[in-house]
C-alpha cells in the first residue's frame, strides 16, 4: 500500500520552479507537472541544480505554491524527476479539484532488490562523520544489517556521499565507512556499509543475532507506516 494521505490529480502541465541555488543565486526553471496531491507533487524534466530538502516555489498556470524537495531521480530522457511535499495551505483556487483524502493503493514498482541481507530493529548510537566536514553529528540508527543502516538525521544527505561512522556496540565504539544510498528529507538515511573490519562485522553479527523483530520492506508490507513519514510522505 501507499503512504500517501490524498489520492494523487493527474494533471501534466508546464511549470516554473523558483529558488535560490547553492552560490545563493534566484534562478527559474521550466518543467513539467505530472500530478499534484493538496501535500505534494511530482515534476519531470527539472534541470536546475536543487536538491533534498531545497525549498522551492511552484507556479502552475494561476496558483503558486512553496514546496520542500523530498526526493529526486534521473529521468528517462533530459532533467530529472523532483518530488515535492508542501509547506503552505492549498490555494484557494485549488480548493474545489483537489481532493482532501481517499484511498491510497499506489505501490511503487520494484526496478531491483534493494537489501542483500535482512533488517532488524535495533536502535544505536552513531557518530556520524562526512568528508570535508570537521565536526561530528550524534545520529540514531533505527534498523540494521550487517550490510548497511538507517539513520535519523536533522536533514537530508546528497546520495552517494561517504561517510565514516562509529557504531555503538557493546558499550564500545566500532568504526566503518560507508556510503548515503537515499535520502528522504524527515524519513530517515540510507547507508550502505563499504569498509567494515573483520572484528567489527563480528561484533555487529552477535548484536543483530539477539535481535528478534525485523524491518520488512515497505514496498512489499502492508503494515502502518511510520508516522513521521507518512508527514513528509506526499510523493513516491
Amino acid at each position: 500500500m501507499g503512504c500517501r494521505r490524498q489520492p494523487r490529480i493527474p494533471i501534466i502541465r508546464p511549470a516554473s520552479l523558483c529558488g535560490m541555488d547553492a552560490k545563493g543565486r534566484a534562478f527559474v526553471d521550466r518543467a513539467r507537472v505530472l500530478n499534484m496531491s493538496r501535500d505534494g507533487a511530482l515534476l519531470e524534466e527539472v534541470s536546475c541544480g536543487v536538491k533534498v530538502g531545497d525549498l522551492v516555489a511552484l507556479r502552475c498556470d494561476e496558483m503558486t505554491r512553496r514546496f520542500r524537495v523530498i526526493w529526486e531521480q534521473s529521468g528517462a530522457g533530459e532533467g530529472r524527476q523532483i518530488g515535492l511535499t508542501a509547506i503552505s495551505p492549498v490555494p484557494a483556487i485549488a480548493e474545489c479539484w483537489l481532493p482532501a483524502s481517499g484511498a491510497d493503493d499506489y505501490v511503487r514498482p520494484r526496478v531491483e532488490s534493494r537489501r542483500l541481507q535482512t533488517r532488524y530493529e535495533c536502535e544505536i548510537a552513531v557518530e556520524l562523520r562526512m568528508r570535508g566536514d570537521q565536526g561530528p553529528m550524534w545520529v540514531t540508527a533505527s534498523d540494521v544489517s550487517e550490510g548497511g543502516c538507517r539513520v535519523q538525521v536533522p536533514h537530508a544527505m546528497t546520495p552517494l556521499t561517504e561517510v565514516s561512522m562509529a557504531l555503538w556496540l557493546d558499550q564500545e565504539r566500532v568504526w566503518m565507512h560507508g556510503t548515503v544510498t537515499h535520502s528522504v528529507y524527515g524519513c530517515g538515511t540510507g547507508i550502505r556499509f563499504t569498509q567494515v573490519t573483520q572484528s567489527a562485522r563480528l561484533r555487529l553479527a552477535n548484536l543483530l543475532a539477539k535481535s528478534e523483530t525485523e524491518v520488512p520492506d515497505r514496498r512489499e508490507s502492508t503494515i502502518e507506516q511510520n508516522p513521521l513519514c507518512a508527514a513528509y510522505s506526499a510523493t513516491s
